[in-house]
């Protein structure tokens, strides 16, 4: 019932509505400029040649992360400061109800915009010069929503924890640039920061091994790994060799259970702190 009422207030959201029209027209445009660097006559798969090589990356990780904060930064104080939360809970219904609910709800709004955002440039790319790989669309359709479900959880966790709006939006907007740009952006300078000598003797991990601890950290980082894996028809694949086998394997273990952790414990954290405070 909470969840059913989150989905249908969050889709009438004028923010939702603007974020939507920006992703289905950000991800025609990245399918349209993708299939000019096809060769004549080549008709890669629109997931392989498209998403893999121009969406995947800072598109996907930027946008999605976006969406899924404006809608859910709000989810549980707004209603608190409105005073309408005390209603809620004087129905059956229990303050874990109500943030599991409002997760929910909000993943199932966001999902929305990621349907239709994907719906035009497939059409197009079904009558164009890329072919349109069905399986691969909603896997990586599946993936986009789990990404999205990650920074819900995260905002309707923070949200439940706070009576302040004003301190709601700035851990949205800080967890937006911490993972989107401050973390990613360290993970990427690593390498030029410790040079090519290697890490230094005091750093107990290799370079390449601390670029994937920050990656798994990182709820986008985790999707890179899994999303860019199944785009390549590489996830959980033989490897050639045993000890490669067995690092893959685990890598991409560790990046679901990592996503699986940020979609339970914000909410988790959340509703402790929630539990234990006064409306």
């Amino acid at each position: 019932m909470i969840a059913k009422k989150e989905f249908e207030d969050a889709v009438r959201s004028r923010w939702l509505l603007a974020l939507a029209g920006l992703f289905v027209l950000t991800a025609t445009a990245f399918m349209l400029i993708g299939a000019q660097f096809l060769g004549s006559g080549e008709r890669n798969t629109f997931t392989s040649s498209v998403v893999l090589q121009f969406m995947n990356g800072g598109f996907t990780t930027g946008l999605v992360p976006l969406i899924a904060l404006v809608i859910a930064y709000s989810a549980v104080v707004g209603e608190r400061q409105s005073g309408s939360l005390k209603l809620l809970l004087s129905l059956p219904h229990s303050r874990a109800d109500v943030v599991a609910g409002k997760v929910i709800g909000r993943t199932a709004a966001v999902a929305v915009p990621l349907f239709f955002g994907f719906l035009l440039p497939a059409l197009i790319a079904a009558l164009g010069p890329l072919q349109f790989a069905l399986l691969e669309y909603v896997g990586y359709l599946l993936l986009m929503i789990l990404l999205a479900a990650m920074y819900v959880a995260i905002a309707v966790g923070f949200s439940a924890s706070t009576a302040s709006g004003t301190v709601a939006v700035a851990g949205a907007v800080g967890v937006y640039f911490f993972f989107t740009i401050v973390l990613g952006g360290i993970t990427g300078a690593i390498p030029f920061v410790f040079g090519l000598g290697g890490a230094p003797d005091w750093l107990p991990i290799t370079v390449g091994e601390l670029q994937l601890v920050l990656r798994l950290l990182n709820p986008s980082g985790a999707f890179k790994i899994v999303s860019g894996e199944f785009l390549r028809g590489t996830l959980f694949a033989t490897a050639t060799a045993a000890s490669e086998q067995r690092y893959v394997f685990s890598t991409e273990i560790s990046a679901l259970v990592m996503q699986a952790a940020w979609v339970l414990l914000p909410p988790l954290l959340g509703l402790l702190r929630f539990e234990n405070t006064d409306l």
